[in-house]
């Protein structure tokens, strides 16, 4: 078991990229039954945490948490709970293919992203990873999570599939509440909450520069990107999250 780091409400396992693969490859040479899923919180699902009981719920019942995000990496120095570094969905994703890619295969189902992105996903992963298999891609409808035919008919075509990974780009908090309320009736070995991740496979979204991502404001990028989308939220964070950094920050001196 790694250890933990107790920030905002979260537990979040204090490890590095290789860790994380090398937990994920034992849980798909699990012949449990079981399926276990993976939520990385960034500053954005900090500050839902403190308002959504569903996605508290969610991240309750994780089997693994990421730090994703460079501001939660650094804050959790600040208060002495100090997280290895940064692992982001995004690369988390292209390194566990690396790792089936150089040893043994793997069956992943993409659910998420708009309609036809899925395909080009598959598509560029089989060139690029020709042992990671894509064997089911499903784009669900707008409101697809409150109809319980739709979500039965989703959970069927995974079981049908038999997947490895389920890799879930729904957008959060969707993604993890969903994958939550989901997870013990699906047919596979894990299911990552991974967000933007197939539109990253497919192209349809580009990474911020390298030089944006090391020196953590890759969000930015994103901003800028997508502004009509982002830039209220990165407002909303940007003046909650100091608060939440300042208040763990003082209950911890308090209880010296």
């Amino acid at each position: 078991m790694s250890a933990k780091r107790n920030l905002f409400g979260i537990s979040i396992d204090a490890i590095r990229m290789p860790e994380a693969v090398a937990s994920l490859r034992s849980w798909i040479n699990d012949d449990s039954g079981e399926c276990r899923y993976v939520v990385t919180p960034n500053v954005d699902h900090t500050v839902l945490l403190q308002e959504n009981e569903d996605l508290v719920k969610s991240y309750q019942e994780a089997h693994m948490i990421l730090a994703d995000g460079h501001p939660i990496v650094w804050a959790s120095r600040l208060l002495r709970q100090p997280l290895p570094e940064r692992v982001a969905g995004s690369e988390l994703v292209p390194a566990m293919f690396d790792s089936f890619n150089t040893k043994g295969n793997l069956r992943v189902f993409l659910l998420g992203a708009m309609p036809g992105v899925g395909a080009i996903a598959a598509a560029n992963m089989k060139k690029q990873w020709p042992n990671v298999e894509t064997v089911g891609v499903y784009s669900p409808p707008m409101g697809f999570e409150k109809d319980p035919e739709e979500n039965n008919f989703i959970l069927g075509r995974i079981a049908l599939c038999r997947p490895d990974v389920v890799i879930v780009g729904l957008g959060a908090p969707k993604q993890e509440i969903w994958v939550n309320r989901h997870y013990k009736q699906m047919n596979a070995k894990a299911a990552l909450c991974v967000g933007a991740t197939i539109d990253f496979l497919a192209g349809e979204q580009k990474r911020a520069p390298v030089w944006m991502q090391k020196g953590g404001v890759e969000w930015l990028h994103r901003m800028c990107s997508q502004p009509k989308r982002l830039v209220k939220r990165y407002a909303k964070d940007a003046w909650i999250f100091p608060q939440l950094v300042w208040r763990q920050m003082m209950g911890r001196q308090a209880s010296y």
